[in-house]
């Protein structure tokens, strides 16, 4: 398995995989992370060092993008999302290589920390521990022990509320 940045180029691969990955076979509209991932790509927030795909014999099978958001409109964190990884690819330890290969661009970038709002049976093998009682508050506190932050390089957490990327509109 190969992870490098994404180019212009692998956007409309990314977008296939993550409608796949999301996909809802019962429904048949196309999952709103494809339309996410658009915007994001797009926005002032988007940083292309953070969108990091995994390929497999050439083809990419999977993609992660953390982009800018801020606690109280001022202290820089990165926000992950979507991750995705083509379901006949899934459980073989691609989105973990992606969530490694992320927090170990951030750390080296002096990134503080990186917050996801994810399944909490997944993200904490990955570090990612409850936000809110670390003081990182979500716009939407229902979220609850959803919404997970990652510190890096033992960076003091800011406290405060955080807010994502505006294509994430929260």
């Amino acid at each position: 398995m190969l992870l490098r940045t994404e180019t212009p180029a692998d956007r409309p691969a990314i977008r296939e995989l993550t409608i796949r990955a999301f996909a809802d076979s019962e429904s048949g509209v196309e999952p709103g992370e494809a339309a996410l991932l658009d915007d994001l790509f797009g926005c002032e927030e988007y940083l292309q060092d953070f969108s990091v795909v995994a390929e497999v014999d050439g083809n990419i099978v999977g993609h992660v993008i953390a982009t800018r958001g801020w606690v109280d409109g001022d202290v820089p964190l990165l926000g992950l999302g979507p991750i995705s990884v083509l379901p006949d690819h899934q459980g073989r330890g691609i989105g973990g290589a992606l969530l490694d290969e992320i927090r170990d661009r951030a750390a080296a970038a002096g990134e503080r920390a990186i917050v996801l709002l994810g399944h909490i049976g997944y993200y904490p093998r990955f570090g990612y521990v409850p936000a809110i009682p670390a003081g990182i508050l979500p716009s939407d506190m229902s979220w609850g022990d959803h919404f997970m932050v990652l510190a890096l390089d033992g960076h003091k957490l800011p406290a405060g509320k955080f807010r994502y990327a505006a294509p994430f509109g929260v």
